[in-house]
C-alpha cells in the first residue's frame, strides 16, 4: 500500500478542523485522498461507499458521538478491518477517554493540537495496520477457500461413500429377498423336472412333473407330443430356437383341455464334446394360482368393481383405437343416474349400488356385440356405438328409457339422463364429441332431476313413517303447531305455509338413523345419541338437493339450535337462528315433552308450559315461547310480558 495514494476519511462536526486536517495531510501525503463527513451518520455512509484505508474520528459530536460511530464500524463485517484513530482536544484527551477509545476498538488516539510528526506517525502506523489487516483478511480468505475446497471434496467423497453404501445395502437387501423368495418358492412351488433324449426322441419325467401336467407319460413321451398336449407345435418359434439356435426356451401357457390350468416350462439344450445337440433338460411348474391372480388383476384394472362394466381406463384406450374412418359414424352416449347422491344420503350406499347395477344391466342389454359401455365413475356411464348415427343412437336410448320407466327398487324409481353426440368426419376431435355428449346429458339432467328429487323426497318421508309410527304422528303434530304459532305471530301467508312444511319435514334426516334407535324403548346411550344428533345435517342434505325445498332445508338444519348458543349443529345464538327454526324448536320440544314414551309418561300441559317458561331466553326464543303459550295454548305467561 503506497502511503502517497492513501484514502483517508475524517469525521468531525467542525469544518475548521476538517480543513486544517486536510491541509496537514496534503502537505505530507501529496496524492492522498481526504474524504470528510460532518456527522457520525454521514461518516458511516461514506465509509461504506468509499472503503477508506483509515478513519480519523472526533469524539464529541451531536446526535452520534465518536464512540458510537466506532462501535458501529467495528460491528460491520465490511468495515471492521479499517483502522480508526480518535482525535479530540482539551480535557477530553485524558486517560479515561483513551481507555474508552481502545475499549470500542480504535487503533489510535490523538489529542489536539497535534504536531506534524505525530500525524505522519499515526498515518503511517494506520497504513501498516490496514495493510496487515488486508494481508490477514486475504490470507484468511485463502485459507477459507482451501478449507471450503477440501470440505467440498470431503463432502463429495462422503456422498459417494453414502451412495455406494446405499447401493450395497440395496444389493444386500435384494440378495436377502431373492434368497428368501427362492427358499419360499422351493417350499411351496409345484415343480417337476424332465430329460429329453434327442436321438431317441424320448422324455423321462419326474413324478411331480407328470402330476403338474395331469397326464400319463405315454401321452407326452416325446417332444412333439408334449408340445401338442400344450396346444403348440414343434414348428413353433420356441422349438426352433432350441433346435436351431441352440438356446434355452421358456413357455408359459394354459393346458387346453384343463380348466384354468397353467404351466411354465423351462428347457435348456445339452451338447456333447463335439458340440452336437444330444438332449434337453428342463422343469415343469404349475403356475395356475399365479396366472389366475394375474388374470383377476388384469380384469380389475379394466373393469368397474361394482357393475362389472369396463372402466374409464379401458374405455379411453378403446375409444382411441376405434376412432378410425372405417368405424364412422361413431356415436357416444353419456348416461347419468338421476338422484343418486340423494338416494345414497337417505337410504344408504347399498341402495344406490342396487340402482347402479340395475341401470348398467338395462343399458348393457340393449347394446350390440360391437358396442361398448363403461362406467366412468360415480353415477356416470358412457356408451360407444361404432357405425351408428345420431338417429339410430337416439332410438337406442328411447328403448332403454322405456325399460327404465318400468323399473324400481324398493319403491325407488330408476331414472337416467342421456346425452348423444356423433362423430362423422375425421376432422372432428373424438374427445370434443365426448364432451358434447356430456353437455347434452347435463342439459337433460337439469329438467329431469328436479322431478326425480321431489319424488324421492316423498318416498323418504313415507319410508321414515313406515320405520316409526311415532315419528309420523310427531311430525304431523309439530307441523300443525308450527302453523298455529306462525298465524299467532301474524307473519305473511307464504311464510306460514313454509313454516308448517318445515315443521312437517323437520325430522326427515332421521331417515339416516337406524330403526332400532328410532324405536328404542329406553333412553339412548352416548353413541346412539351422537348418531341421532346428525339428523339435522342429514335432513339439510336431503332437502337442499331439491330447489323447491332449499329454504326449508335451512330451517330443518337449525331447528335444534338454542337461543343461548348451546345447541347443535353450529351453535348459533339468538337471532342468528332463523325465526322459522326458532318456531320449530318450541313446537318440537312441546310435543316431545307432552308425548308418552315407553320409558316415561309425557308431561301434562301445565308442566310443559312451566318448562317453556323456565327455559325461555336460554333454550327457546322468549317471544316465540310466550306467543305459543298465550296465543296458541291460551295459558297465562305469568311473567313480565316480553315485547
Amino acid at each position: 500500500m503506497d502511503e502517497q495514494w492513501l484514502k483517508i476519511l475524517v469525521i468531525d462536526d467542525s469544518l475548521v478542523n476538517l480543513q486544517v486536517f486536510n491541509q496537514s495531510i496534503k502537505e505530507f501525503f501529496v496524492n492522498a485522498v481526504v474524504i470528510t463527513a460532518t456527522s457520525g451518520a454521514e461518516g458511516i455512509l461514506k465509509a461504506e461507499d468509499e472503503n477508506p484505508d483509515m478513519i480519523f474520528l472526533d469524539i464529541i459530536m451531536p446526535e452520534m458521538d465518536g464512540f458510537e460511530v466506532c462501535e458501529w464500524l467495528k460491528s460491520s463485517e465490511k468495515l471492521r478491518e479499517i483502522p480508526v484513530v480518535f482525535i479530540t482536544a482539551g480535557p477530553t484527551s485524558n486517560k479515561d477517554y483513551r481507555l474508552m477509545a481502545l475499549d470500542c476498538g480504535a487503533e489510535g488516539f490523538m489529542a489536539r493540537p497535534f504536531d506534524d510528526l505525530e500525524l505522519i506517525a499515526q498515518v503511517r502506523a494506520m497504513a501498516k495496520i490496514r495493510r496487515a489487516n488486508c494481508d490477514k483478511k486475504n490470507e484468511k480468505q485463502r485459507l477459507q477457500e482451501m478449507v471450503d475446497k477440501q470440505t467440498a471434496a470431503l463432502k463429495k467423497a462422503h456422498q459417494k461413500s453414502v451412495e455406494l453404501l446405499k447401493i450395497l445395502n440395496k444389493e444386500n437387501e435384494a440378495r436377502k429377498k431373492s434368497e428368501s423368495a427362492l427358499k419360499q418358492a422351493q417350499r411351496i412351488a409345484r415343480l417337476g423336472s424332465f430329460e429329453h433324449d434327442v436321438i431317441k426322441d424320448q422324455i423321462i419325467y419326474s413324478e411331480e412333473a407328470l402330476n403338474v401336467l395331469a397326464v400319463k407319460k405315454e401321452t407326452v413321451n416325446n417332444l412333439g407330443k408334449l408340445f401338442a398336449y400344450l396346444g403348440k407345435s414343434i414348428e413353433d418359434d420356441e422349438f426352433q430356437i432350441l433346435m436351431v439356435k441352440k438356446q434355452g426356451i421358456e413357455i408359459a401357457c394354459p393346458i387346453p383341455d384343463l380348466c384354468e390350468k397353467y404351466v411354465k416350462i423351462q428347457m435348456l439344450p445339452v451338447f456333447d464334446a463335439g458340440q452336437a445337440h444330444i438332449g434337453n433338460v428342463g422343469t415343469i411348474q404349475d403356475i395356475s394360482e399365479v396366472k389366475i391372480k394375474e388374470n383377476k388383476i388384469l380384469y380389475l384394472s379394466y373393469h368397474d368393481y361394482l357393475t362389472g362394466l369396463y372402466n374409464r381406463r379401458y374405455f379411453d384406450q378403446k375409444l382411441a383405437a376405434t376412432d378410425r374412418q372405417k368405424n364412422y359414424p361413431i356415436s357416444l352416449v353419456m348416461a347419468d343416474v338421476n338422484g343418486l347422491k340423494l338416494i345414497n344420503d337417505s337410504f344408504g350406499h347399498h341402495m344406490g349400488d342396487k340402482l347402479l347395477k340395475k341401470a348398467s344391466t338395462l343399458m348393457q342389454g340393449a347394446l350390440r356385440e360391437c358396442d361398448l359401455i363403461a362406467r366412468l365413475g360415480g353415477d356416470e356411464f358412457i356408451m360407444m356405438l361404432p357405425g351408428l348415427g345420431a338417429e339410430e343412437a337416439a332410438k337406442l336410448t328411447e328403448r332403454i328409457e322405456k325399460k327404465v320407466a318400468r323399473e324400481s327398487i324398493n319403491g325407488i324409481e330408476l331414472s337416467i339422463s342421456f346425452g348423444i353426440a356423433t362423430k362423422t368426419d375425421p376432422s372432428q376431435d373424438i374427445l370434443e364429441t365426448q364432451k358434447n355428449a356430456e353437455d347434452e346429458m347435463y342439459h337433460h339432467k337439469l329438467y329431469m332431476g328436479s322431478s326425480m328429487r321431489s319424488k324421492t323426497i316423498d318416498l323418504i318421508i313415507n319410508t321414515l313413517y313406515e320405520k316409526s309410527n311415532r315419528e309420523m304422528f310427531h311430525s304431523k303434530r309439530v307441523g300443525d303447531l308450527c302453523n298455529s304459532i306462525a298465524q299467532a305471530m301474524h307473519v305473511d301467508t307464504n311464510m306460514i305455509k313454509q313454516i308448517a312444511l318445515a315443521g312437517l319435514l323437520h325430522d326427515i334426516g332421521k331417515m339416516g338413523v337406524e330403526e332400532n334407535i328410532l324405536n328404542k324403548p329406553a333412553s339412548l346411550d352416548i353413541k346412539e345419541w351422537e348418531q341421532m344428533k346428525r339428523h339435522p345435517e342429514v335432513g339439510y342434505r336431503i332437502l337442499s338437493s331439491s330447489e323447491e325445498f332449499t329454504e326449508v332445508a335451512r330451517y330443518v338444519f337449525e331447528h335444534h339450535e338454542r337461543w343461548d348458543g348451546k345447541g347443535y349443529p353450529k351453535g348459533l345464538k339468538g337471532v342468528e337462528i332463523s325465526l322459522q327454526a326458532r318456531i320449530i324448536g318450541v313446537a318440537d320440544s312441546y310435543d316431545a315433552m307432552t308425548s308418552d314414551r315407553t320409558y316415561r309418561k309425557g308431561l301434562s300441559e301445565e308442566e310443559a308450559v312451566s318448562e317453556l317458561r323456565r327455559n325461555a331466553g336460554t333454550q327457546f326464543d322468549p317471544i316465540v315461547a310466550q306467543v305459543f303459550v298465550e296465543e296458541v295454548l291460551g295459558k297465562s305467561w305469568g311473567l313480565k310480558k316480553n315485547s
